[in-house]
């Protein structure tokens, strides 16, 4: 960059920095004013119209302002830094700060109210300041010119260039305990009277406000306390706007705060550059009462909604793991009701597979021993899925144990009620009594539990390992199938009944079927034929038996075949519903 080139980039700064320093006096007198207007219009003084005229010439400095103190870089024109224009705005200014100067006295001497009068020496203080530096315009002007015939040296613009006689000193704001508080609020600014103001004017709408007049003492302050938004100056000595803002917005603790930035910078590219940092908004100064508060309040409600947000995904999270953790005691627990062992009894195999959809299954399989080497083999499933399903599948397999015997022979005796005489259990092929724990189970569930509308559809066989007759029930169940050592359907087992729980006194037809050296036998819950795959087709019936004409050597074997088909045909599915299989062979 050339000389000329730097120096032009310099004035820019000058013109800028000017602009902002005349523009943060002029804050204060509107936003005081503005404040003094409003307690003289609530006790309807005449007195009213003088703080308006103080408003109206403040607001004329403003556009005397903007009208000769504008810079234009494309036309490279350095004319509106000659020491003519300095003189004219001092010029035009000074009308107005004597007009004000003379208002403010006006009402001192009319006003007896001590807060009042407090306010309007601020706004005196105001625009004492004011018109320093309009009335210094001419000699900063020299001062820079003479900077500029320095040979190969830059003009280096600070706020230093004005003798500012601020100090660093933390101003907590007394915390007022107001019904209407809206949001507690960190105000950073290195003006004094700026801070005073803007403390004022969002303590009276409500907020809590505690103030600061640089950053690295808001650092402090943000690590002992919590606030909703955080107002901030742009330009500021030791740590900048900018600075701040990043720091802000690169730490977690902090980065969720809105920040709104006020300054007296009016360049487009100021405002940018603060939204592309992370600023939630961008107010310039003075601030417009109305305009602050509506943005004040933009920026709460929308921190309010993100804080219930995280709130509810923290409460979402907290419950979740507790269901989660519950969820796995049920599991575990609903483990303990399937069978430990498979029971072994020679020329006989048994193989089972389950696969809950959930974590909780309404599935259920049982294999249990009774008298004269009979096995019970219940494959039931409980309508509908989680917890509910889960709490009925350990009902109804217990009620199968209690009304089948099978609790007789741990030595569990019913001392009032004994449903079954254990000697006629052991009476050779008398299963009976044991089958009819379905329409017990039924009246069972149906009489205590029938608000609830659920039910289970249960295959119940109690298998003679000696003969190999088994007796069934089936509770609207799914078809069984006997097949033989040649991969033949020998017999279909279809339901002998309705599902189980519905309505009490239902009818549940005995039936039986013989095996044969060689035969196998699969019973299994809907969740086969109903898999679904990624494309949403079900695995079917007719998949099913197509796997049952094969030859088996084994009981595994044939469980294995059909789950793994049908694993395979969920792919990368979900698991719609719970799968059970269970698989018998009589041996040669």
């Amino acid at each position: 960059m050339t000389k000329n080139n730097i120096q032009t980039e310099t004035l820019y700064q000058l013109l800028s920095l000017i602009r902002h320093e005349l523009r943060t006096p002029i804050n204060a007198i509107i936003g005081y004013a503005e404040i003094v207007q409003e307690d003289l219009e609530e006790i309807e003084s005449s007195s009213a119209k003088k703080c308006n005229y103080v408003i109206d010439q403040a607001h004329e400095l403003l556009e005397i302002i903007n009208n000769l103190l504008v810079s234009d870089k494309k036309s490279k024109s350095e004319s509106f830094l000659l020491k003519e224009c300095f003189s004219k705005v001092l010029l035009l200014m000074a009308p107005s700060i004597e007009n004000i100067f003379l208002k403010i006295s006006e009402l001192r001497d009319e006003i007896i109210d001590e807060e009042l009068i407090q306010d309007l020496e601020k706004i005196q203080i105001a625009t004492t300041k004011l018109k320093n530096l309009v009335y210094s315009l001419e000699s900063i002007y020299e001062n820079f010119q003479d900077s500029l015939k320095i040979e190969n040296t830059t003009f280096n613009i600070s706020n230093d260039f004005f003798e500012e006689n601020t100090e660093d000193v933390l101003n907590q704001s007394t915390q007022k305990a107001r019904r209407d508080l809206l949001g507690r609020i960190l105000v950073v600014d290195d003006n004094q009277a700026n801070v005073d103001l803007l403390e004022r004017q969002l303590t009276r709408q409500g907020h809590q406000v505690t103030t600061c007049l640089s950053a690295k003492l808001a650092i402090d302050i943000l690590e002992q306390h919590l606030f909703d938004i955080i107002l901030l100056d742009v330009i500021m000595p030791e740590v900048t706007g900018y600075e701040f803002l990043k720091f802000l917005k690169s730490h977690t603790e902090f980065q969720f705060i809105p920040v709104v930035m006020i300054s007296a910078l009016d360049d487009f590219q100021h405002i940018v550059q603060c939204i592309q940092i992370g600023a939630e908004d961008y107010l310039p100064k003075p601030c417009d009462p109305v305009l602050l508060k509506a943005r004040i309040e933009a920026s709460l409600e929308r921190k309010k909604l993100r804080d219930k947000e995280v709130l509810y995904t923290h409460q979402l999270e907290t419950l979740s793991s507790i269901m989660q953790n519950e969820l796995d005691k049920g599991r575990q627990m609903q483990k303990n009701f399937l069978p430990s062992e498979i029971p072994n009894k020679k020329g006989w195999e048994f193989s089972t597979f389950f696969s809950p959809a959930k974590q909780l299954s309404g599935d259920f399989y049982d294999l249990f021993e009774l008298p004269n080497d009979a096995i019970g083999i219940v494959v039931a499933d409980v309508c509908d899925k989680g917890v509910g399903a889960a709490l009925f599948m350990g009902l109804f397999r217990s009620l199968i144990r209690i009304f089948s015997g099978q609790t007789l022979l741990d030595g569990l005796h019913l001392e009032s009620h004994k449903i079954l005489d254990l000697e006629s259990l052991r009476r050779e092929d008398n299963y009976q009594p044991a089958l009819e724990a379905i329409s017990l189970a039924n009246n069972y569930v149906a009489l205590n539990h029938g608000d609830t509308g659920m039910f289970a559809t249960i295959f119940f066989g109690v298998l003679d390992t000696k003969t190999g007759i088994m007796k069934y029930v089936s509770g609207g169940h799914e078809p069984a199938f006997l097949l033989d050592s040649q991969g033949n359907i020998k017999q279909v087992l279809n339901s002998t009944g309705p599902a189980v729980g519905m309505m009490v006194d239902l009818p549940f037809q005995i039936q039986e079927v013989e095996f044969k050296n060689g035969d196998l036998f699969c019973v299994y819950t809907d969740g086969i034929p109903e898999s679904k795959s990624i494309t949403g087709s079900f695995y079917g019936m007719d998949h099913l038996k197509e796997m049952m004409l094969q030859t088996y050597d084994s009981a595994d074997h044939l469980v294995q075949n059909i789950t793994g088909a049908v694993i395979k045909h969920i792919g990368e599915a979900e698991q719609f519903d719970d799968i059970t299989v269970v698989g018998i062979r009589r041996g040669f």
